[in-house]
């Protein structure tokens, strides 16, 4: 009888700390920058130091999808890299170090907030129209054509530490 309870008591606190670590449904949808299952493509580069990239988000309504897409735009900049469609664009990175994108976490989780910063670095280009696909009953993916500033966004990473300044580090 003790080992019943004994067992039963480590099943019940194992299942106790798993709900505790678990992430909110908020939590989730607060840090929707961090899911890496969306498309980037090279479209050209701009004299400015812009990138056009073609993006897929993805979102309940095509409104949210292409909101989405703005933002997975600016994280392919920084934590992926271009590396399909016309040649041009920085295939590299802006951010090289491995573990950067959780050791500054308070800085990505501001910049990339729901109106957040990046906003600043990314437009619409274009007439506004959007590649749309109706994925099931309640999700769409939509690609969109957007401007990425990749210079200023180079120079604000510089300023906030979380890259050095080119011609640092030889």
């Amino acid at each position: 009888m003790a080992k019943k309870i004994t067992y039963l008591g480590t099943v019940l606190l194992l299942m106790f700390s798993l709900g505790i670590s678990a992430q909110s449904r908020k939590e989730k949808k607060m840090a929707g920058y961090l899911i890496g299952n969306y498309e980037v493509e090279c479209m050209g580069t701009g004299m400015d130091g812009t990138q056009l990239i073609k993006v897929w988000g993805y979102g309940k309504k095509p409104e949210d999808a292409a909101y989405q897409a703005k933002k997975n735009a600016v994280h392919a900049v920084i934590f992926k890299g271009i590396s399909g469609g016309q040649p041009g664009c920085m295939m590299r990175p802006l951010v090289t170090k491995p573990g950067a994108e959780v050791q500054h976490a308070d800085y990505f989780n501001t910049f990339f907030a729901n109106g957040g910063h990046y906003l600043s670095f990314v437009s619409q280009t274009g007439d506004g129209t959007m590649d749309r696909i109706k994925v099931d009953k309640k999700q769409y993916k939509v690609g969109v054509v957007v401007a990425v500033k990749h210079a200023e966004l180079r120079r604000e990473l510089e300023a906030a530490g979380i890259i050095p300044k080119l011609g640092q580090g030889f």
